[in-house]
């Protein structure tokens, strides 16, 4: 029995590792780098049993599992599930059941883009000292936060007039004495000289990169099987609830309903 597990991010590696104790032939398969969206994050707080713990200290341990249990992580995108078989921007592999686990993509503002614009916090270029934070939720305040703390001046704008993130990431960041400004949207921006121009209806500001933190979609791959078991696990099957701890808890859930499929 060969599993294919698509994304390397705490679902797939959860579920990989539980596999892998039970003896299945597993592999991930992962286009960038392991640990998925949780690379970025500031501060991982919702998972009791590893108490606070940083996003890149949360990827050292999914990386800790992966060299014990030795799961053989493959680097490639894999762009259609077809039955026993997948296929990626390299090459083509089987199996006899993939597990997709492929997370979630941001929201596009593409008049917004230009060489200084990023949409993740690992993306940011290490010259960036001020950086202009659109977006009022979780993960824009986990940003500026993250800016904060690496010695950064963050600003967030927030279109509406009130911040859509968790209070406990509101107080950490007005801590801070992070500049946050509700109901003033984006118009547009300019950037030349390595530089960007945020116009809003305040008038200008000028910073070094623009992070557009306004949300996140479901990112799959084409599913084509009909006679191959398919499962979809983590954020890429529940966007709208990304919690690790729901990623980890659909991947061991997802390697039971595999091994009783296994065992019949």
């Amino acid at each position: 029995m060969k599993v294919a597990i698509i994304g390397g991010g705490p679902a797939g590696i959860s579920c990989a590792v539980l596999l892998k104790r039970y003896g299945v032939d597993v592999t991930i398969y992962e286009k960038d780098e392991i640990g998925g969206l949780i690379r970025n994050a500031w501060r991982v707080e919702n998972f009791p049993p590893v108490g606070f713990i940083s996003g890149t200290g949360f990827v050292d341990k999914l990386k800790w599992y992966i060299k014990e249990y030795r799961i053989e992580v493959v680097q490639d995108e894999i762009l259609t599930v077809d039955d026993f078989e997948i296929t990626g921007r390299v090459r083509r592999y089987q199996c006899d059941i993939a597990v997709v686990a492929t997370g979630t993509v941001p929201k596009r503002l593409v008049d917004l883009e230009g060489p200084r614009t990023f949409y993740e916090y690992i993306h940011l270029p290490q010259d960036v000292q001020t950086v202009a934070i659109y977006g009022g939720g979780d993960v824009a305040l986990d940003y500026a936060i993250h800016a904060k703390e690496d010695s950064r001046e963050p600003t967030v704008f927030v279109r509406s007039n009130k911040l859509k993130a968790v209070s406990r990431l509101v107080e950490y960041a007005k801590e801070r004495g992070i500049p946050i400004r509700l109901r003033e949207a984006i118009a547009f921006v300019e950037q030349k000289d390595e530089k960007v121009y945020v116009y809003t209806k305040a008038g200008l500001y000028i910073f070094d990169s623009l992070l557009i933190a306004i949300g996140r979609i479901a990112n799959e791959p084409k599913i084509n099987a009909s006679s191959m078991k398919v499962f979809k696990i983590g954020d890429v099957a529940h966007p709208n609830f990304r919690q690790s701890s729901i990623a980890i808890g659909d991947g061991i859930k997802c390697a039971m309903e595999i091994m009783e499929i296994v065992e019949q």
